[in-house]
């Protein structure tokens, strides 16, 4: 069987000595496709995420759920998503980042169903956590269906542009969940959005592209050095980059992607925070009406597709694809702002929105490049995923840790501390990257 691999990659390799006119364009057609539509999937995973957000006030208020309990529902969502990271990163190296993908849109579209139709605390618990554990699927499975196309010294920039995914994603579907909380009520703003990922699932499933040597074409470094004109990669280099569960290990053992885990810690807990709990705190403790907060949270995802672009052009162009120094800038400058939001927030709605734009714009530039081209660049080209999940697994470790710390600091300290509490842990990831400031991967 290793033969067989080892030849196909050599096969798809020789490919390179056919004229460039012959397999270029296809090459060109198909990487498009596979930006397009694993771009639009991410996006969609997150029409069966933000919804919940904008809708946990009413939920709270119809069914006498204090922050505590809300902690929980969230918890429950994201300790699964953290536990689904680690095993479906492994699983998207064994059956491909196509398939994982349509089984998490599927899945966490059906969850979402029963979530909205639910009417009990145990229910919610229950279908919000197991939707976690489908969630999860997305990003490994992304990644790895992504980073096939795109070579290493394209990815910084590349990736920059795809990771808006998440950030559009979260917009349009804040978007539209408000949208129908405000005309229809809540379970339609949670049943709809479920009804479009699952009619999507159908769609990227039958579109996406396998990897390039399944499509017959060559390796995406020899595309890539073909079109930079640089000197051709050997099939014997090709190959080399192939591999398997001793990858893997690789991923385990290398310093560099720990790091980038840990402070994927810090960020996914502060990311997460915002994401679940600042519609809650506008419409509680600003007293907005819930369409206002829901409409003003818009602000932090929009902000963020800017932040994620300049980061991804910034670590290419300014940092020669060496990813630390954009995201220590960009976390130092975050410890600032989120230690004092809690006070800016209070002094008007314009205020308000200018606090959020900023932490929205430096939050989501390191969250992008530490899980998306730091992750891919530092995993080999066979696990990929793996290490796009193992990156993202110990990240969400902090955001399950957010729906307990905020629903608890809330209630008994009040919303001052918790947002003092994150400009020292912001520091804190600011600090890990900086030990890998000269990490560079290898073309």
């Amino acid at each position: 069987m290793s033969d067989q691999k080892e030849q196909a990659s050599v096969d798809a390799v020789s490919c390179t000595a056919c004229p460039p006119g012959d397999w270029q364009p296809i090459y060109r057609r198909l990487r498009i496709r596979a930006f397009v539509l694993t771009w639009l999937a991410y996006a969609f995973f997150y029409f069966c995420r933000t919804p919940y957000a904008i809708v946990k006030g009413t939920i709270a208020g119809t069914y006498g759920l204090d922050t505590v309990r809300l902690g929980y529902i969230d918890t429950s969502y994201l300790a699964l998503y953290a536990i689904g990271q680690f095993a479906n990163g492994v699983i998207g190296d064994r059956i491909g980042g196509r398939l994982l993908v349509g089984i998490g849109l599927i899945g966490t579209a059906v969850l979402m169903l029963v979530f909205g139709t639910g009417h009990s605390y145990p229910v919610f618990v229950l279908a919000y956590g197991l939707n976690g554990y489908l969630q999860s699927a997305g990003w490994p499975g992304c990644a790895k269906a992504f980073s096939q196309w795109f070579a290493t010294e394209e990815r910084g920039t590349v990736m920059g542009f795809w990771c808006t995914c998440y950030q559009a994603g979260a917009v349009l579907s804040t978007f539209l969940a408000t949208w129908l909380l405000v005309h229809f009520g809540w379970r339609p703003a949670l049943l709809v959005p479920a009804l479009v990922v699952g009619g999507y699932a159908l769609v990227f499933l039958a579109l996406q592209p396998g990897s390039p040597e399944r499509e017959g074409l060559p390796d995406v470094e020899v595309y890539y050095t073909q079109k930079a004109g640089k000197p051709p990669v050997t099939p014997a280099a090709a190959a080399a980059l192939e591999g398997g569960w001793n990858d893997i290990l690789l991923v385990l053992k290398n310093r560099v992607i720990w790091t980038l885990g840990l402070t994927y810690v810090v960020l996914k807990f502060i990311r997460y925070s915002f994401l679940f709990w600042l519609p809650f705190y506008m419409s509680h403790s600003l007293h907005y009406p819930e369409g206002e907060a829901g409409y003003t949270f818009l602000v932090f995802e929009l902000t963020g597709i800017v932040g994620a672009i300049f980061a991804g052009i910034a670590s290419d162009r300014l940092f020669q694809s060496r990813r630390a120094p954009i995201v220590v800038w960009m976390m130092a400058s975050l410890a600032i702002i989120v230690y004092f939001y809690g006070t800016i927030s209070t002094w008007g709605r314009i205020s308000n929105a200018a606090g959020i734009a900023l932490i929205g714009f430096l939050i989501y530039g390191p969250d992008s490049v530490t899980s998306g081209a730091a992750a891919v660049d530092f995993g080999s080209k066979r696990a990929a995923s793996a290490a796009a999940g193992f990156v993202n697994g110990l990240g969400s470790i902090g955001a399950a840790l957010s729906g307990i710390v905020i629903g608890y600091a809330s209630k008994n300290y009040g919303w001052s501390a918790v947002f003092n509490l994150f400009g020292p842990v912001s520091l804190i990831g600011a600090l890990l990257m900086a030990s890998i400031w000269n990490a560079r991967p290898k073309s």
